[in-house]
């Protein structure tokens, strides 16, 4: 009788594996609701949908199914239109189809609100809703009924205006995690309405547009909350706890409090904010919090940048905030020396636009504390001395800013051992010495400026084998040879798709001249922005025919040296180029009317150098310029000179008619001449 079951169960298993082999993929259902969104989802990118084909729709990019890859239960549409799309308004009957679903991502996909949007009421399952970076703006899109599941929703980087619907605490109870940031919520701070969110943890308020005083004990009794974030709105926020309804035990791990008109630090805001605090650009003023009964801080994060503090730092301040990562006090005044010792765990130092002075510490103090450091501002100070002590240490740093002070010396021999280096920047201090004899190769190097010092000798060929290179700028030295005729070997500078990451976070920021303006670049742009400037030294010899490969550059200042020969035409090839600036040399020739393709071209200035005949004829930019591009070359001519040309005050038309100098001029005229009196002597 036993072998008979063991048939039996056998023959079960059997069916059930058919079963389930039958009904693997996607139900039909489903994928019929995935390819009408997709219909619905007009001038996608070229990326989205690229495997949406075949019945197994489970496989297809942006979708996710569960286990038993039956029921869709994540579906990721994140930036799968174009930027500049018609505003997109989907069914949300479409998105009822998947009754599993779970996670609902479609951030940045022009939304401008949804269709039948009480539909979502059947997504009973749903638990992450994220729709931020869209424009939509009716605040009812957050009223389409309860949602019991749902404990994180996203709509940062909308437009949504009024204040913020009182159906949000009512229709979703467990959420956790609310981000309302970056949108035009307006009107009175919605305290009342922010005590109902009795399960929340994480909650962004910032950039919006609510008025009024508010005290933190709003907050104090939501007893599950650990990150605040209310920055930059029109709020006067009070952050003494002294209220008698205030929990004296209420902590947080994370505090945002930017441009929030605070007047005093608080030592409760050390005391009970456990990881990250930012206090900057408010009204803070007085000196920094000197004494702390002890308080040892638990805070990684601390930003009180942009106030009006001013004083000395404690000399001790690492004592009080031993585990910090981060430190940002910048645009204050601080004055006095640098404090001599900063936690060994420090990744992040801005002390930039003080008045800090003297020099950077030596002996076992901040100089040889750096061993974690990634990255180093003290901009814009009164610091001198060498750049850093012999003991230093950077092995990490890979963000390095020091101009604006009054550092001597050579370039630092410490940076040799610094090869995560990208951007160093030590403009406007009073450096010496041979600049080829001190400076490394850094291969990940992609900013290196230091203009404005008195670095002498030539150029360092090594520059050459820092092949990710954005800019370069050594401009107000005393250099002198020849421009380096290996630029071509920095990839940067020659292939759109080469470079290698690049930072783009708002930390990132320096100056630039460009256009004739000093002008201050950070985050995303800088990864586009590619040049040379080698102008104000006393550079030699011509300008070399590599530079002219140069296709990816924006920026070209050769000006103010000592140059010779003529303008190479192929100059042309630089269609990126929006700034070309070769005034103030001893250029001869004609200026190659090839230029007038560069139509990217906003500031061009050959001025003071020796150039003759014709100016270029005024088509496309060359249209825009006017004479102060070209003054100083007592051999050119044209009517904006105000200098005839062969007779005429007219520029050549924009077709390719030669041009002539004023040498060229007078021989034909004298050959032309002896042919007349040959000619008349024949007759006669």
């Amino acid at each position: 009788m036993a072998r008979p079951r063991v048939v039996v169960g056998f023959y079960r298993c059997f069916l059930v594996m058919l079963l389930y082999i039958d009904c693997q993929g996607c139900l039909e259902v489903e994928r019929a609701a995935l390819l009408q969104i997709k219909d619905s989802m007009t001038s996608p990118v070229a990326s989205a949908f690229s495997n949406w084909y075949g019945e197994e729709c489970c496989e297809w990019e942006g979708v996710e199914c569960d286990p038993t890859r039956i029921r869709i239960h994540s579906i990721f549409f994140h930036y799968w239109r174009e930027r500049d799309a018609e505003l997109w308004y989907p069914n949300a009957t479409l998105f009822a189809q998947f009754e599993e679903l779970q996670e609902l991502e479609l951030s940045g996909n022009q939304i401008g609100g949804f269709l039948s949007l009480h539909a979502f009421t059947t997504l009973k399952r749903l638990q992450k809703l994220d729709l931020r970076d869209n424009s939509i703006s009716n605040g009812s899109n957050l009223c389409w009924g309860k949602s019991p599941s749902l404990y994180y929703l996203d709509l940062s980087g909308n437009k949504l205006e009024g204040n913020i619907p009182e159906c949000l605490p009512h229709n979703l109870l467990l959420l956790q995690h609310l981000d309302l940031s970056d949108n035009k919520l307006n009107g009175s701070f919605p305290s009342s309405l922010i005590r109902n969110l009795t399960n929340i943890e994480s909650l962004f308020l910032s950039s919006n547009e609510f008025q009024g005083v508010i005290s933190l004990c709003v907050f104090a009794n939501l007893s599950t909350l650990s990150e605040l974030d209310i920055s930059f709105n029109h709020l006067e926020v009070q952050s003494e706890m002294l209220s008698p309804t205030c929990s004296l035990s209420f902590s947080l791990n994370t505090l945002f409090l930017g441009g929030c008109n605070l007047k005093t630090i608080s030592p409760w805001l050390f005391r009970n904010i456990t990881s990250e605090l930012s206090l900057r650009d408010n009204n803070l003023t007085g000196p920094f919090p000197g004494n702390f009964h002890n308080i040892s801080s638990k805070l990684s994060f601390l930003d009180i940048s942009d106030n009006f503090l001013h004083g000395t730092l404690p000399r001790d301040i690492s004592l009080n905030f031993p585990r910090l990562r981060h430190l940002d006090f910048s645009d204050n005044s601080f004055s006095g020396n640098l404090p001599p010792l900063f936690g060994n765990q420090l990744q992040m130092l801005d002390l930039s636009e003080n008045q800090f002075q003297g020099e950077i510490p030596h002996g076992h103090s901040m100089a040889s504390n750096m061993s974690c450091l990634i990255y180093l501002r003290l901009s814009g100070n009164n610091l001198a001395g060498a750049l850093f002590p012999q003991n230093t240490s950077l092995p990490k740093i890979r963000q390095l800013y020091l101009d604006n002070n009054r550092f001597s010396g050579a370039f630092p021999y410490v940076l040799w051992k610094s090869m995560e280096l990208e951007i160093v920047d030590v403009q406007n201090n009073d450096l010496s010495g041979e600049l080829s004899s001190y400076l490394p190769v850094l291969p990940k190097l992609k900013y290196l400026l230091l203009g404005g010092n008195r670095f002498e000798g030539q150029i360092p060929g090594r520059i050459c084998q820092m092949r990710e290179l954005h800019v370069l700028d050594v401009s107000r030295n005393c250099l002198s040879g020849d421009i380096l005729d290996c630029v071509d070997n920095i990839t940067s500078w020659t292939n759109p798709s080469y470079g290698g990451y690049f930072p783009t976070d708002s930390w990132t920021r320096f100056d630039i001249v460009t256009k004739g303006t000093i002008l201050r670049y950070r985050g995303r742009i800088l990864q586009y922005m590619k040049g040379i400037d080698v102008s104000w030294n006393k550079l030699t010899g011509k300008i070399p025919i590599q530079m002219t490969g140069l296709t990816e550059i924006i920026i070209l200042n050769v000006s103010n040296n000592l140059l010779t020969g003529q303008i190479p035409s192929s100059l042309a090839n630089l269609k990126l180029v929006e700034s070309l600036d070769l005034s103030h040399n001893n250029l001869v020739g004609g200026i190659p009317p090839e230029l007038t393709e560069l139509l990217s071209l906003e500031d061009f200035n050959v001025s003071f150098n020796n150039l003759s005949g014709m100016l270029p004829p005024p088509k496309a930019q060359f249209g825009t310029f006017d004479e102060s591009s070209y003054l100083g070359n007592p051999g050119l001519c044209g009517a904006m000179l105000h200098v005839k040309c062969n007779g005429s005050e007219e520029t050549p038309s924009t077709g390719t008619l030669p041009f002539y100098n004023r040498a060229q001029k007078l021989v034909i005229s004298r050959i032309v001449c002896c042919f007349g009196m040959l000619f008349f002597l024949l007759l006669s």
